[in-house]
């Protein structure tokens, strides 16, 4: 197992391309070829942490807020990101991040903030689309698992909640190998027919030309044929925070009862009139007072996130939304435990540690 290995899994449950233009994620500091059998999950990567990575033997430490957002113009010790990135390179100790491709994704920050509210039927927040092509390929029997393989490897196949999806019909393909052709089959010079079965996969456009090269070298031809379109029929829309049902309606109060409990909490902030009932209800992991006029868009009565500010609590309360602001920190320490889960689960020679996280962040009661 090395660094990249993790990567790659990483990528899978998070894809980059679900990234906010704005942010930084993926591997941040470290060789993609340095070996890799203990990896830390964390929120945020301090130096505390930097520490107890390298007390553990870690080689890498994965953090949901990227330890780096901004280019530097100078690695010095003059700052707490120079300081960090400095003493991970001396350490040996990889730094990677998956932030707002982990929130976005399937099965990340804001489904599992989603699911342990007990929300159902859920739809993203503020939802964006992203352009789909469909990858096809002619292979030979014999090439069809390692062409899968490949697709699966490089983002092709999912479509909602499934990965591996494909469909494939049987045909006949021709050629005419030509001078200085080496043909897998056939002989230069001589019409050849070959049963051969048609592949073909939905991919992000952005990953089209990656999933096609490794098509390409798992394949056995010389030259296989591939094709890709442009499909006006976009995947089923990705974005920000979560809008679901709950299983039946109850007064707010109630509801913030259950949001302290599940999130293990003392107290929130909210705003608004806790009398009311409640059905349609929207999250968002993490600061989230930007979208306050995306949960009241879309019919939501009341919004579990944090950072929320002054005049756009006060917008939402004129409007009838109820907001709780249940933290920064304990709106995403759920995902953390499920993220270091699903890495093990796709990369079985690496210990993958999840670091607890306060409810209240970096902050404390004074």
């Amino acid at each position: 197992m090395t660094v990249a290995t993790v990567l790659d899994a990483l990528h899978r449950i998070a894809p980059p391309e679900l990234a906010e233009p704005w942010d930084n994620v993926g591997l941040l500091l470290g060789d993609p070829a340095a070996p890799c059998t203990r990896a830390l999950v964390a929120l945020d990567a301090d130096a505390a942490l930097l520490r107890r990575a390298a007390a553990s033997r870690a080689q890498l430490l994965i953090s949901h807020h990227p330890p780096l957002f901004t280019p530097l113009r100078r690695l010095t010790p003059a700052d707490a990101a120079g300081r960090l990135l400095l003493d991970a390179a001396r350490r040996g100790i990889a730094l990677a991040a998956a932030h707002t491709n982990y929130d976005a994704a399937a099965g990340g920050v804001n489904d599992v903030l989603a699911g342990l509210l007990g929300l159902c039927a859920t739809e993203p927040l503020a939802p964006r689309s992203r352009a789909q092509a469909k990858l096809v390929v002619f292979v030979p029997p014999g090439d069809v698992a390692p062409v899968l393989r490949a697709l699966d490897e490089n983002g092709a196949g999912v479509i909602g909640q499934y990965r591996q999806c494909s469909f494939r019909t049987p045909g006949t393909g021709t050629f005419l190998p030509l001078e200085g052709a080496r043909p897998t089959l056939g002989q230069v010079g001589r019409r050849e027919e070959a049963a051969e079965l048609r592949i073909e996969a939905i991919v992000p456009q952005p990953l089209a030309r990656r999933a096609a090269a490794a098509v390409r070298a798992a394949h056995s031809y010389e030259e296989p044929a591939i094709d890709i379109y442009p499909l006006e029929n976009p995947e089923s829309p990705i974005g920000l925070g979560r809008c679901g049902q709950l299983p039946r309606a109850v007064r707010a109060d109630r509801f913030v009862r259950t949001v302290k409990d599940r999130l293990r909490l003392e107290r929130v902030r909210v705003a608004g009139d806790l009398r009311r009932r409640v059905e349609r209800v929207a999250v968002c992991g993490g600061s989230g007072g930007d979208y306050v006029e995306d949960a009241i868009r879309q019919g939501c009565q009341l919004y579990v996130t944090g950072d929320v500010k002054h005049h756009q609590a006060l917008a939402a309360a004129a409007s009838g939304l109820v907001v709780v602001d249940a933290g920064h920190a304990a709106t995403e320490a759920p995902a953390i435990p499920v993220l270091a889960r699903r890495l093990a689960e796709l990369c079985p020679g690496v210990r993958f540690t999840p670091i607890p996280v306060p409810p209240d962040g970096p902050f404390r009661l004074a």
